[in-house]
């Protein structure tokens, strides 16, 4: 038997893809009974109109260019466990190697600014992408590095 709370999930849940969370908070800020509600996401799940998992993986994909903790905290945002979703991360790059790839790009607009002074923008630039701080410093590291080695700085 349908009831009109399953009929809004299944419209919810097929108009744009979310959490169960989401789903949950959304169903219940519209008056719907927590029982109801708590049924119908069940059914959803049984019928795979709701996945946490394609949830998870689809906000790694989003933010490939982001560090883990930016990526972990969009799941929680989301109501989703980065711990039940580890999978989500094994399809990225190494952090390491993405963290490089973003400053790579951020470096071609610090030309001609001392390595001192690029590294810290650098190192402000990947810190609020969410990259760890032991990653942004080897990125850094390695990217002035690569820079001045090239003889790109400063000219």
């Amino acid at each position: 038997m349908e009831t009109a709370t399953y009929r809004r999930a299944v419209a919810l849940a097929a108009r744009k893809l979310r959490s169960a969370a989401e789903l949950r908070a959304k169903l219940i800020g519209e008056d719907f009974a927590e029982d109801q509600v708590d049924a119908a996401l069940v059914r959803l799940a049984e019928v795979h109109l709701i996945d946490d998992n394609l949830v998870a993986h689809s906000i790694s994909r989003r933010y490939a260019d982001r560090g883990n903790r930016f990526i972990k905290q969009k799941m929680k945002t989301k109501g989703i466990s980065a711990e039940e979703h580890e999978s989500a991360f094994e399809e990225l790059p190494d952090e390491l190697e993405r963290a490089i790839a973003a400053g790579e790009k951020k470096l071609r607009s610090l030309k001609g600014l001392e390595p001192r002074a690029a590294a810290q923008k650098l190192y402000q630039h990947l810190a609020l992408r969410g990259f760890g701080g032991s990653t942004v410093q080897k990125a850094v590291r390695q990217l002035i590095a690569e820079n001045e080695a090239l003889g790109l700085d400063g000219e």
